[in-house]
């Protein structure tokens, strides 16, 4: 059921009970309804105050427009008070989705393309050119329809409007109506508002007011560019409306291969409104030509109608559209100018006839006349690799380098320049390398001291090399090796007067061990000598000098000479100590020092307190370190294949020795009874009583000792061999580390066990299945050969 009410005037109309507006209980209407009636006042632009005229003339009462008043101010302060900085929204609004703005476009282009002037521009990573939408609204930006306009009221009256541009190019502040601003700049459309609101908010007016006003885009319209023509991705882009050419131009990624970067045209209403020049903004940082766009505004790219090639020592190059009055000196400008190894004289062009290609030189001097062609390739060449006036002098001078050639300047000239000539100059010969005029180099000597003396002082020519050598450059570096026992043996620099006090001080002194009664020198013939046939290679000098190298006449009076060799033996009765080891069953286990050359392993256990009760002397066992060890695998390793190099290794890395302890004991010296060295370790176990036996048997387990029974009682015991034992290889291992093997010869004879020992089984060895295919084929072809022999004999 609707309900119909004149109220404010005739025209408005709203949902009530009754047919006469008097009869109507304001207070029952709902908010909606309250809503309704502003949205339409609204609609037609008044203000509350002439609606409330025009309702009174329709029956409506004094009482009723002024509850609607009341209630249409409770609606409004309500919602700015559960939303503060939400204002009165028309409900077409809030039913707008914006648009996504266009992104930027992926530009996969050749790389002649990215050769071209300004392509980069458009398509860089580090220079973008997106649409801006998170920056302060310029002043002089032009309002258009669905723009969002924030009102914000403060002071006496507080409010907030949140207004969108209709589509009748307005907007409509409540209890003021609508206000035009479509089409102007917002700074003016801020001023007509606030004049506006001034009919609903007096306390704006006046010299002292205390009511303020702030309008602000708080929405911009999104809207649609069409860029067409020859660039990378033509098509339609929607952008903020406050984006510019050079934001379209970014997004469809600028000119393509055929395009024109200096006549980019911008279209509205079928005009051309600006022409723009991109070079312009790249060489001058003009942004004139950059101007905001409009709806349905429209770039287009023509073709470029000249574009020229520049190579070679240019600041810039690639390739470069001109317009067509531009000169080379243009082009030139352009490029950023010359490099600084460029020569700038003369150019190279290659224009392209219409049957074939011609050169053209230019001199320098028609640079700004001369007008380049489309197509045209323009190379520059960099300066000669040449010195006018260069020479360089070199060795022991004090400043060696590179010098001006000036008029007149001679050999001593130079070396004056060069700071002069160092104290260990080489004064009989110097060298001028000079070269000819057909390059061709050519010596010149002279003497340094005489041409100082102005004595043949040579004049100097462009590109002369002077070479003074000094006199250590001019002799085999001197030096003097000793070796042996002193603290820092090696090679040292000779210095005259040097003496082997001196040298062994050097050295850092005598080692402990060393023998100051027996050093030996030994010195190499002189040239004089050398020139006479002899067997003698050096000579050789026993010296004898004070330990404590104090000054004296005695070992200072014998001066070294170069390339001397010294010799400083070893003390012959030094020794360091020497240790060794022993433990388990012995009464004072641990390291002993060797105390004799001659001490044994029967000394040592004497020495250690003799043996506890419950060693096991068969079970002894000794290590001994390889001093050979690393020889040894030298050797392995030059004659042994691969196959049997690691096992060999493997034998090289075993230090134990066979120790038969109970044969010492008994007979002290004997050869078992082994003379001790430096590292030796015995190591003597408690009584084992257990047998284990391992390998190719049912079940490996240890056994106690049984004495009496022999090798096949204790298979038996663990299960019998397994159907993988190579029973003929079975051996024990005993505690002492030695090892018997099964014998074969006439019955199979397995070795004694011990208690401790180990029996191990071996494994039958893989049979290898080779293909028989070859060698059947090989009987059969000797037996043919056979029987073809045979029948020859016969016949």
């Amino acid at each position: 059921m609707f309900f119909c009410i004149l109220l404010f005037m005739g025209s408005l109309s709203i949902a009530l009970q009754a047919q006469n507006p008097a009869s109507v209980n304001v207070n029952n209407l709902s908010d909606q309804q309250i809503q309704q009636i502003v949205n339409e006042v609204n609609a037609r632009g008044l203000t509350i105050d002439q609606a409330a005229q025009m309702a009174q003339m329709q029956g409506a009462t004094p009482l009723q427009i002024e509850q609607l008043k009341q209630r249409i101010q409770n609606l409004n302060t309500s919602k700015a008070t559960t939303t503060p900085n939400t204002a009165v929204r028309n409900e077409k609004t809030n039913s707008i989705a914006r648009e996504e703005y266009s992104k930027k476009t992926v530009v996969n282009a050749s790389p002649e393309v990215k050769r071209i002037f300004g392509f980069q521009l458009f398509n860089s990573e580090n220079l973008t050119f997106e649409p801006p939408v998170n920056i302060p609204t310029p002043q002089n930006y032009v309002l258009g329809i669905d723009d969002e306009l924030t009102i914000s009221i403060w002071g006496a009256s507080q409010q907030t409007y949140q207004l969108r541009i209709e589509t009748n190019g307005a907007v409509n502040i409540p209890d003021v109506g609508p206000v035009y601003v479509s089409g102007i700049e917002f700074s003016k459309a801020k001023d007509l508002i606030k004049k506006r609101l001034i009919a609903i908010y007096q306390g704006m007016d006046g010299p002292s007011p205390n009511t303020y006003a702030e309008v602000s885009i708080s929405n911009l319209r999104s809207i649609k560019i069409n860029v067409i023509g020859e660039v990378m991705v033509p098509g339609t882009y929607t952008l903020p409306s406050t984006a510019s050419a050079f934001n379209a131009l970014y997004l469809s990624g600028g000119p393509n291969e055929n395009g024109s970067f200096r006549n980019i045209q911008v279209i509205r209403d079928n005009k051309t409104i600006k022409t723009i020049d991109v070079y312009d903004y790249l060489l001058n940082a003009n942004m004139q030509g950059n101007i905001q766009l409009r709806e349905q505004d429209i770039i287009y790219i023509p073709t470029y109608q000249k574009r020229v090639e520049a190579s070679g020592p240019f600041k810039r190059t690639g390739l470069f559209e001109l317009t067509e009055k531009e000169k080379l000196s243009d082009l030139i400008r352009y490029l950023g100018g010359f490099t600084d190894q460029a020569f700038k004289g003369q150019l190279s062009l290659t224009r392209i006839t219409d049957k074939e290609k011609k050169v053209i030189d230019i001199s320098e001097s028609i640079y700004d006349s001369f007008i380049p062609s489309n197509g045209d390739s323009i190379v520059a060449s960099a300066i000669i690799d040449r010195y006018e006036n260069r020479i360089n002098i070199s060795g022991a001078v004090f400043r060696p380098g590179t010098y001006e050639l000036n008029e007149g300047l001679t050999l001593s000239g130079l070396i004056k320049k060069a700071q002069g000539l160092k104290e260990n100059y080489f004064s009989n010969r110097g060298l001028i390398i000079r070269l000819q005029k057909d390059l061709t180099p050519m010596t010149l000597s002279f003497n340094v001291t005489d041409a100082m003396k102005g004595i043949n002082d040579i004049p100097l020519q462009r590109e002369d090399q002077v070479i003074i050598q000094d006199i250590f450059s001019m002799q085999q570096k001197r030096t003097i090796h000793i070796m042996g026992e002193v603290q820092k043996p090696g090679v040292f620099d000779y210095s005259d007067n040097m003496t082997l006090k001196d040298l062994i001080f050097e050295a850092g002194g005598f080692t402990e061990a060393a023998s100051e009664s027996f050093i030996e020198l030994a010195r190499r013939r002189n040239y004089t000598e050398s020139n006479q046939v002899s067997d003698e290679i050096v000579k050789l000098y026993q010296l004898n000098i004070d330990r404590n190298l104090k000054l004296n006449s005695k070992g200072d009076t014998l001066h070294l000479k170069p390339f001397d060799y010294i010799y400083v033996r070893k003390a012959p009765s030094y020794h360091e100590q020497r240790t060794v080891y022993i433990s388990g069953e012995v009464r004072y286990p641990g390291a002993y020092s060797i105390g004799s050359k001659k001490e044994r392993i029967s000394d040592l256990i004497s020495r250690s307190g003799g043996l506890l009760p419950d060693a096991f002397i068969k079970g002894a066992r000794m290590n001994r370190i390889n001093q050979q060890k690393d020889m040894n695998l030298e050797v392995l390793r030059n004659n042994l294949p691969d196959s049997l190099l690691a096992k060999a290794e493997k034998q090289i890395d075993s230090n134990q020795l066979e120790l038969r302890l109970d044969d010492i004991l008994k007979n002290p010296g004997s050869p078992f009874d082994y003379v001790l060295k430096d590292g030796d370790q015995v190591m003597i176990p408690e009584i084992s009583q257990e047998v284990r036996i391992s390998g190719e048997i049912l079940n490996p387990l240890g056994l106690a000792y049984q004495k009496g029974r022999g090798l096949k009682y204790y298979i038996d015991r663990s299960g019998g061999f397994s159907s993988n034992a190579l029973k003929r290889k079975t051996f024990v291992i005993y505690s002492d580390g030695t090892t018997q093997v099964t014998h074969n010869f006439l019955g199979r004879s397995y070795p004694h066990i011990e208690p401790g020992c180990q029996i191990i089984v071996p494994q039958k060895p893989e049979k290898q299945r080779t293909d028989q295919t070859g060698k059947w084929l090989g009987i059969a072809s000797t037996m043919a050969t056979i029987a073809i022999a045979i029948s020859t004999l016969l016949k």
